[in-house]
């Protein structure tokens, strides 16, 4: 990155070097850390185990409250930050390597401009606002606040995201009458040498732009014809990626969460293909208008938001693992809710179409035990595999050879005859991918989901992540992405293969168990 670039300065070096020393600190020195008198901020909760009923143990989840949307997320100075909604404000984590967090202190908290609703985090290291006292920058973070009607406001940060000051002139872009108007994310956009911010209009976006993060002003707007508008659009992200790995193919990804609606059975969310040129962004014109490409086809991913400035160049993102249908249903205390593991994004072309291509982030192999191979064998109507387990990583090739169903049953029970009880299946089903939890425990979250899926050359490629309370299935080096919350009543740790026709069969199986990040 140029040194002109103003997102960058000499002071990041001196805050590299600061950041050298923050480590992933042991969960009871964090949990017992007191906030000084004086602060307002609650600190993490000292009484949290990390060891209750369906607490995740590889993904991050608050010590307690209620998680929602991630907001700003950014890396900086050698940390990953990671805000998220709780309670209409900003909680905070931090992390050395996207895996390993650290439970900071509330960020924003409301103030006499409402909640601090979602948005997005920017490093400002030329100091392009102004509201920083030297020409080193620092951090300022653009969220919605909801006293009169939804807005656009500031708040900034010199001491790497641990304290916040407000903005004085807050909001930067009032409401003007608009019932829907939230969750800006913010970038800078070197050719046109200016900050580009992209937020939600009701089912449309819009897209503005400012040279000093305070004054703002409307370019364009996209949505109208296109994709699916059962609901509300929500979190947009705009961002540019390599087809196929390819410098010279770059496209832009525009991505949207759309709201709870009976045409979907709650919340999803969809992609759009093109390119933006500064002040339009104009979708792929090859894609039918009326198309919807799913980001995620399970229940549970939503509110998805991309790192600004991730080394290496890498475009990683994360989705909150819920959906506006059940939103705090969770039948799990002291928290509720979690984050989806970080995903490295790309795009790629596939049966002719560039698609938006996702995969579980390399750091999680730190968390690896020593793995167990299976090789070829036969799949049959109940197949049990020798694992057992609540938190692992899975990858397998199965040939279907003239199955009419094959699918892999996770975090199963059975009963003492050894008659299956409860499990979350995945896997093929006559044409289609399909991800079922309708047998997966608690009620209220019974659900089977699927999409039109044709393995190429007769081979389904899974790679899966099961936690206490979830699974994350990557078909095809993640041409497709699914994402389930489950809640298993039993003490549900077995694993086993079901198909129905043909002569199907395991190629290769991989099993890993998966240590917490807590302990």
């Amino acid at each position: 990155m140029c040194a002109a670039d103003p997102r960058v300065s000499g002071g990041q070096l001196r805050r590299a070097l600061r950041g050298l020393v923050v480590a992933v600190v042991a969960p009871v020195l964090v949990l017992c850390a007191c906030t000084p008198p004086h602060d307002p901020r609650p600190a993490p909760s000292p009484l949290t185990s990390y060891a209750e009923p369906w607490r995740p143990q590889f993904h991050y989840t608050p010590p307690d409250g209620r998680l929602a949307d991630p907001n700003g997320l950014v890396f900086d100075a050698g940390e990953w930050h990671l805000f998220h909604q709780q309670g209409g404000t900003w909680a905070h984590a931090v992390s050395p390597d996207a895996v390993h967090w650290t439970t900071l202190p509330n960020a924003l908290q409301h103030d006499d401009l409402g909640q601090a609703l979602s948005g997005s985090a920017v490093v400002d290291g030329a100091n392009t606002s102004g509201l920083f006292d030297g020409p080193d920058g620092g951090l300022v973070a653009i969220y919605t606040s909801t006293t009169g009607g939804e807005a656009q406001s500031l708040a900034y940060s010199s001491d790497a995201g641990r304290t916040w000051d407000r903005y004085g002139g807050n909001p930067v872009i009032p409401n003007d009458g608009r019932k829907d108007f939230r969750d800006p994310k913010v970038f800078w956009h070197e050719p046109t040498r200016r900050w580009v911010m992209a937020v939600s209009l009701g089912d449309e976006i819009g897209l503005f732009s400012s040279t000093d993060l305070l004054d703002w002003e409307e370019l364009s707007r996209f949505g109208a014809g296109h994709g699916l508008h059962s609901a509300v659009w929500e979190c947009p992200d705009l961002f540019p990626l390599r087809v196929d790995g390819d410098p010279d193919q770059v496209r832009w990804v525009l991505t949207v969460s759309v709201g709870a609606s009976d045409a979907t059975d709650g919340s999803t969310a969809q992609y759009f293909v093109g390119d933006f040129d500064g002040t339009t962004f104009v979708r792929d014109p090859a894609v039918p208008p009326e198309t919807v490409q799913e980001t995620d086809v399970g229940q549970d991913f939503y509110a998805a938001q991309s790192y600004e400035q991730a080394p290496d160049g890498r475009r990683v993102w994360i989705g909150w693992m819920g959906n506006w249908r059940y939103p705090y249903s969770a039948p799990t205390r002291p928290w509720t809710n979690a984050m989806s593991v970080p995903r490295d994004l790309g795009l790629r072309t596939v049966d002719g179409q560039v698609r938006l291509v996702q995969a579980p982030v390399p750091e999680l192999g730190s968390l690896r035990g020593e793995p167990t191979r299976i090789g070829p064998r036969a799949i049959g109507p109940d197949t049990v595999l020798p694992f057992t387990g609540s938190t692992f990583e899975l990858e397998t090739e199965i040939e279907t050879r003239g199955a009419r169903r094959v699918s892999v049953r996770l975090l199963e029970s059975r009963d003492a005859a050894e008659r299956l009880v409860e499990a979350v299946e995945v896997g093929y089903d006559d044409g289609q991918l399909v991800m079922d939890r309708t047998r997966g425990g608690t009620t209220g979250f019974s659900v089977r989901r699927s999409v039109p899926y044709h393995p190429r050359g007769g081979v389904i490629r899974l790679h899966v992540l099961v936690d206490e309370s979830s699974v994350e299935v990557f078909v095809d080096d993640g041409a497709l992405t699914g994402t389930m919350v489950v809640f298993p009543k039993r003490d549900g740790r077995g694993m086993s293969l079901t198909a129905e026709g043909g002569d199907p069969r395991v190629r290769e199986l991989t099993y890993w168990p998966l240590r917490s990040i807590w302990r």
